[in-house]
């Protein structure tokens, strides 16, 4: 049962920072405008998803190589007891740029997908704010929607970007650089295998995003008109 959760801590160490940046630069971005359009919320959402790929990146490196811990190694990998230790040992090997193995397709992968999350939660939550819906079911529903759209509208990417920091795992690497990835997965396994998995993300993505928009949304208004911590 615990092998199910490999790799767990580092994402649980990175969201904080991670969902900060996002949110933080996002926010004060759309400052700057009176009336933000969809297309404002966007490049906001775009600008913040770039922001946090250095943090984002090597976490995520981290998580895949601790889950493949094991799979047919002729490195030290096995040795990986925790995310720290992973990233040390990746240093260790192949310097800081192994490091930030994928960062190329992480961005390629969070700019878009973060502005289309912001996109889709802004238009939903306009929406159901027409409709007069409850406050707390607008704001689970729209952030629930915009989960599931960044992730149909950018799995592939992210199917890609899972093998090249996967890539070397079993002592050779498979692919010369992004483009030879891209160019082989496409080739052999096409389009829609790429896609595998995709209905498992986006059930998680919704339930995820309707609980972290919930939850922020709630928050920022306990600071604001209680503490006052907040502008």
């Amino acid at each position: 049962m615990l092998g199910m959760f490999k790799g767990m801590l580092s994402p649980m160490l990175s969201i904080t920072a991670i969902n900060s940046i996002l949110f933080g630069v996002r926010g004060n971005l759309l400052k700057y405008y009176e009336s933000p359009t969809l297309l404002n919320h966007y490049m906001a959402g775009s600008a913040a998803g770039a922001t946090q790929v250095v943090i984002s990146c090597p976490s995520e490196l981290a998580k895949i190589r601790m889950q493949m811990s094991g799979v047919g190694e002729k490195t030290d990998i096995r040795g990986y007891k925790g995310s720290l230790r992973t990233l040390k040992a990746i240093y260790r090997i192949e310097g800081m740029r192994g490091c930030y193995r994928g960062l190329i397709v992480t961005a390629a992968r969070d700019v878009p997908a973060f502005g289309f999350y912001f996109m889709t939660y802004e238009a939903s939550r306009r929406e159901f704010v027409k409709r007069n819906l409850p406050e707390v079911m607008t704001e689970a529903v729209a952030g629930g929607l915009g989960g599931v759209a960044s992730w149909v509208l950018t799995y592939a990417v992210d199917s890609i970007k899972s093998r090249v920091q996967a890539d070397g795992v079993g002592g050779v690497n498979k692919y010369k650089g992004l483009a030879d990835a891209v160019y082989l997965s496409v080739k052999h396994d096409g389009i829609f295998d790429l896609h595998k998995g995709l209905g498992v993300a986006v059930t998680r993505a919704f339930a995820v995003n309707a609980l972290i928009f919930t939850v922020f949304i709630y928050s920022r208004k306990f600071l604001v008109e209680r503490k006052g911590l907040v502008k």
